[in-house]
Protein backbone atom coordinates (compact mmCIF):
# COMPACT_ATOMS: atom_id res chain seq x y z
CA UNK A 1 0.00 0.00 0.00
CA UNK A 2 1.01 3.27 -0.93
CA UNK A 3 0.01 6.67 0.87
CA UNK A 4 -0.17 9.72 -1.04
CA UNK A 5 -0.78 13.13 -0.42
CA UNK A 6 -3.53 14.08 -2.48
CA UNK A 7 -2.70 17.81 -3.24
CA UNK A 8 -4.55 20.67 -1.77
CA UNK A 9 -5.01 24.20 -2.61
CA UNK A 10 -2.38 25.55 0.36
CA UNK A 11 0.38 23.53 -1.26
CA UNK A 12 0.70 26.18 -3.66
CA UNK A 13 1.84 28.29 -0.78
CA UNK A 14 5.43 27.72 -1.20
CA UNK A 15 5.62 28.28 -5.10
CA UNK A 16 4.07 31.21 -5.16
CA UNK A 17 6.18 32.54 -2.23
CA UNK A 18 9.34 31.17 -3.99
CA UNK A 19 7.89 33.63 -7.58
CA UNK A 20 7.30 36.44 -5.66
CA UNK A 21 11.18 36.53 -3.59
CA UNK A 22 12.38 35.41 -7.14
CA UNK A 23 11.06 38.06 -8.88
CA UNK A 24 12.38 40.86 -6.26
CA UNK A 25 15.68 39.25 -6.27
CA UNK A 26 16.07 39.82 -10.17
CA UNK A 27 14.76 43.14 -9.69
CA UNK A 28 17.41 43.63 -6.70
CA UNK A 29 19.86 42.68 -8.78
CA UNK A 30 18.89 44.70 -11.81
CA UNK A 31 18.92 47.92 -9.93
CA UNK A 32 22.86 47.52 -9.42
CA UNK A 33 23.91 47.30 -13.46
CA UNK A 34 23.49 50.81 -14.48
CA UNK A 35 25.50 51.69 -11.04
CA UNK A 36 28.56 49.58 -11.67
CA UNK A 37 31.34 49.72 -11.00
CA UNK A 38 30.53 51.29 -7.78
CA UNK A 39 30.87 49.21 -4.09
CA UNK A 40 27.64 49.80 -3.70
CA UNK A 41 26.40 48.45 -7.03
CA UNK A 42 28.53 45.15 -6.95
CA UNK A 43 27.26 44.01 -3.47
CA UNK A 44 23.33 44.88 -4.95
CA UNK A 45 24.66 42.60 -7.74
CA UNK A 46 26.21 39.78 -5.60
CA UNK A 47 23.39 40.02 -3.01
CA UNK A 48 20.44 39.72 -5.84
CA UNK A 49 22.59 36.92 -7.65
CA UNK A 50 22.62 35.01 -4.48
CA UNK A 51 19.18 35.71 -3.98
CA UNK A 52 18.15 34.60 -7.30
CA UNK A 53 20.07 31.10 -7.11
CA UNK A 54 18.56 30.92 -3.50
CA UNK A 55 14.84 31.23 -4.56
CA UNK A 56 15.66 29.14 -7.77
CA UNK A 57 16.38 26.00 -5.84
CA UNK A 58 13.63 26.42 -3.15
CA UNK A 59 11.44 27.10 -6.43
CA UNK A 60 12.33 24.27 -7.94
CA UNK A 61 11.89 22.18 -4.73
CA UNK A 62 8.28 22.86 -3.88
CA UNK A 63 7.76 22.63 -7.44
CA UNK A 64 9.08 19.29 -7.50
CA UNK A 65 7.44 18.14 -4.01
CA UNK A 66 4.10 19.26 -5.16
CA UNK A 67 4.52 17.43 -8.66
CA UNK A 68 6.99 14.36 -7.51
CA UNK A 69 3.96 11.96 -6.75
CA UNK A 70 6.78 10.50 -4.38
CA UNK A 71 4.42 8.45 -1.67
CA UNK A 72 4.54 9.93 2.01
CA UNK A 73 4.54 6.11 3.72
CA UNK A 74 4.64 2.66 1.82
CA UNK A 75 3.14 -0.49 3.89
CA UNK A 76 4.40 -3.38 2.12
CA UNK A 77 4.71 -7.74 2.56
CA UNK A 78 8.18 -6.97 4.24
CA UNK A 79 7.50 -3.93 6.39
CA UNK A 80 6.99 0.05 6.74
CA UNK A 81 9.04 2.10 4.51
CA UNK A 82 9.28 6.16 5.17
CA UNK A 83 10.66 7.53 2.10
CA UNK A 84 13.17 10.41 1.56
CA UNK A 85 11.23 13.59 0.59
CA UNK A 86 12.32 15.08 -2.96
CA UNK A 87 15.12 15.85 -4.19
CA UNK A 88 16.42 13.27 -1.97
CA UNK A 89 17.20 10.23 -3.16
CA UNK A 90 15.29 6.64 -2.67
CA UNK A 91 18.31 5.30 -1.18
CA UNK A 92 17.77 7.63 1.72
CA UNK A 93 14.55 5.96 2.32
CA UNK A 94 14.16 4.70 6.09
CA UNK A 95 12.83 1.20 6.16
CA UNK A 96 11.37 -0.87 9.73
CA UNK A 97 10.72 -4.96 8.98
CA UNK A 98 7.12 -6.13 10.39
CA UNK A 99 8.49 -8.62 12.29
CA UNK A 100 10.71 -5.57 14.66
CA UNK A 101 7.58 -3.78 14.82
CA UNK A 102 5.15 -4.25 18.39
CA UNK A 103 2.55 -1.22 18.06
CA UNK A 104 0.98 1.43 15.46
CA UNK A 105 -0.22 4.58 18.01
CA UNK A 106 -2.35 7.81 16.25
CA UNK A 107 -2.34 10.84 18.42
CA UNK A 108 -3.27 14.79 18.43
CA UNK A 109 -1.61 17.74 19.43
CA UNK A 110 -2.58 21.00 19.63
CA UNK A 111 -1.11 22.62 16.49
CA UNK A 112 2.21 24.79 17.38
CA UNK A 113 2.33 28.68 17.14
CA UNK A 114 -0.89 29.48 18.43
CA UNK A 115 -2.98 28.26 15.46
CA UNK A 116 -6.44 26.82 16.52
CA UNK A 117 -6.45 22.90 16.31
CA UNK A 118 -4.87 20.04 16.39
CA UNK A 119 -2.88 17.79 14.39
CA UNK A 120 -2.45 14.31 14.14
CA UNK A 121 0.60 11.90 13.93
CA UNK A 122 1.19 8.64 13.48
CA UNK A 123 3.89 6.10 15.07
CA UNK A 124 5.39 2.82 14.34
CA UNK A 125 6.59 1.88 17.54
CA UNK A 126 9.36 -1.05 17.32
CA UNK A 127 10.51 -4.08 19.37
CA UNK A 128 12.88 -3.59 22.08
CA UNK A 129 15.28 -5.53 19.79
CA UNK A 130 14.32 -3.70 16.68
CA UNK A 131 14.72 -0.01 18.48
CA UNK A 132 18.47 -0.22 18.21
CA UNK A 133 19.70 2.78 20.33
CA UNK A 134 16.62 4.86 19.56
CA UNK A 135 15.86 7.58 22.08
CA UNK A 136 12.16 7.75 24.56
CA UNK A 137 10.09 10.69 22.92
CA UNK A 138 8.66 12.50 25.47
CA UNK A 139 5.72 13.27 23.46
CA UNK A 140 4.72 9.85 22.96
CA UNK A 141 5.74 8.89 26.92
CA UNK A 142 3.14 11.54 28.27
CA UNK A 143 0.08 9.64 26.45
CA UNK A 144 0.76 7.19 28.66
CA UNK A 145 1.66 3.94 26.53
CA UNK A 146 2.39 1.67 29.32
CA UNK A 147 -0.34 -1.30 28.03
CA UNK A 148 1.37 -1.06 24.63
CA UNK A 149 4.22 -2.83 23.49
CA UNK A 150 6.97 -1.42 22.28
CA UNK A 151 9.68 1.25 22.48
CA UNK A 152 7.79 4.71 23.02
CA UNK A 153 10.31 6.80 20.48
CA UNK A 154 9.11 9.06 17.35
CA UNK A 155 11.96 7.43 14.97
CA UNK A 156 9.07 6.39 13.14
CA UNK A 157 7.00 8.73 13.44
CA UNK A 158 5.11 10.78 10.61
CA UNK A 159 2.72 13.40 10.36
CA UNK A 160 -0.94 12.82 9.31
CA UNK A 161 -2.08 15.25 6.66
CA UNK A 162 -6.02 15.40 5.85
CA UNK A 163 -5.18 14.35 2.19
CA UNK A 164 -3.33 11.28 2.67
CA UNK A 165 -5.06 8.47 0.16
CA UNK A 166 -5.60 6.03 1.20
CA UNK A 167 -6.29 7.01 5.01
CA UNK A 168 -5.29 6.65 8.50
CA UNK A 169 -8.04 3.48 9.12
CA UNK A 170 -6.27 1.43 6.35
CA UNK A 171 -3.34 2.11 7.79
CA UNK A 172 -4.33 0.82 11.10
CA UNK A 173 -6.00 -1.94 9.27
CA UNK A 174 -2.84 -2.98 7.79
CA UNK A 175 -1.17 -3.03 10.95
CA UNK A 176 -4.03 -5.63 12.32
CA UNK A 177 -3.59 -7.49 9.40
CA UNK A 178 0.44 -7.82 10.54
CA UNK A 179 -0.78 -8.79 14.19
CA UNK A 180 0.12 -5.23 15.56
CA UNK A 181 -1.12 -3.65 18.69
CA UNK A 182 -2.84 -0.37 17.95
CA UNK A 183 -4.05 2.54 19.96
CA UNK A 184 -6.12 5.68 18.28
CA UNK A 185 -5.57 8.39 21.05
CA UNK A 186 -7.15 11.26 18.88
Amino acid sequence: MRVRRRPSPGDARPVGCALVLLAFSVIFAATAVPALPGLGAVLYLVIGVAGITLCTAGLLTAAGRLVGGRPVLELDEEGVRLPAPWPWPRTRDRSVRWADLAAVVLWSSPVPRGRRGLADHLAFLPTQEGAGPAQPSAELLALGLQDLPGVATADWAIDVSGGWDPGVEEILAEARRHELHTADLR
